[in-house]
């Protein structure tokens, strides 16, 4: 019996640092619609998923505004940006997963041939089981797909019943898919959301990738 706990990550904000990418973009987004910038400590502060309440927050009147436009306009500037990077650690902790005999996969709300674009440039796919992402640019939710991820896990013996199973993200909706996906939380501070907002949801809330690996693999 595996009991070596099992890894699922989030990507944005998580493994890949772009947060300042993702403000950037929106700012642009706004600005060919007339409305006011916002600072990366407010984005940090109100950002959320599923995405459109946010987006009604900034300023868009998503009455008169076309959806579809919107999350196209977003995602072709984000991809324009130039401050996207893996976390400084997160090879060192895909790493450490390996060398400790444990397992690893990624479960986004990003879609998947953009998540496999990313992940494929950074170079990290030699670290993972599987790389799911979602088949939209909505930013809605991830969980219909993390349940997909659990039954391929499942059925190509990756992952046992009883093996312990973690979720490390950025986001309070990361520590909602994980816990509803029967799966420990561990939230890690300087991503899409700011730690003030992280720690009162009483979950575990990390400074780096690398801590959160550790306590796993050694609690």
């Amino acid at each position: 019996m595996n009991t070596t706990p099992y890894i699922i990550w989030d990507w944005n904000g998580t493994l890949l640092d772009d947060v300042a990418a993702a403000v950037g973009a929106l700012n642009r987004m706004l600005a060919v619609r007339g409305v006011v910038p916002v600072t990366q400590d407010f984005y940090r502060a109100h950002f959320g998923f599923p995405v459109r309440p946010f987006y009604a927050v900034v300023g868009l009147d998503l009455e008169r505004e076309d959806w579809d436009r919107i999350c196209t306009d977003f995602h072709q500037f984000i991809a324009e940006e130039p401050n996207q990077h893996l976390r400084p650690d997160a090879v060192a902790a895909l790493q450490y997963v390996r060398d400790h005999g444990g397992h690893q996969s990624i479960l986004s709300a990003l879609r998947q041939d953009l998540l496999l674009r990313d992940t494929a440039r950074e170079g990290i796919q030699e670290y993972l089981d599987t790389i799911y992402g979602v088949d939209n640019l909505d930013g809605a939710t991830k969980l219909s797909r993390g349940h997909d991820l659990l039954e391929h896990l499942r059925t190509s013996g990756l992952l046992a019943t009883s093996q312990p199973l973690f979720f490390i993200g950025d986001t309070l909706h990361d520590a909602e898919v994980g816990t509803a996906l029967g799966a420990t939380p561990i939230l890690v501070d300087g991503g899409h959301q700011n730690g003030d907002r992280l720690r009162a949801s009483g979950h575990q809330v990390v400074p780096s990738l690398l801590v959160a690996v550790e306590h796993i693999l050694h609690a």
